[in-house]
């Protein structure tokens, strides 16, 4: 799910702590993430400055996450570069 904007305490909607920033980045891209806590337990907020892109993902959605094969994601990002048509 997609995170709704910053309220005025810096935190996206629903997001009532956080723990601070960590991130990694090579030549192509870069990502922040981090711990946040939300009424409903526990999420982590991926950000990727350079879109403005942001997701919160709870437990359930980092199990699906893992559970893939890195061939999965190959083909995410050659869809998202437009090396294959949908």
């Amino acid at each position: 799910m997609m995170t709704d904007p910053a309220d005025r305490d810096g935190l996206p909607a629903g997001v009532v702590q956080a723990e601070p920033w960590n991130g990694i980045g090579n030549e192509f891209t870069g990502v922040r993430f981090r711990k946040v806590f939300t009424r409903n337990g526990e999420r982590l907020q991926i950000d990727v400055p350079r879109s403005g892109s942001s997701i919160l993902l709870d437990p359930m959605a980092l199990e699906v996450v893992a559970d893939q094969k890195p061939e999965f994601f190959t083909h995410l990002i050659a869809t998202r570069l437009g090396a294959v048509e949908d």
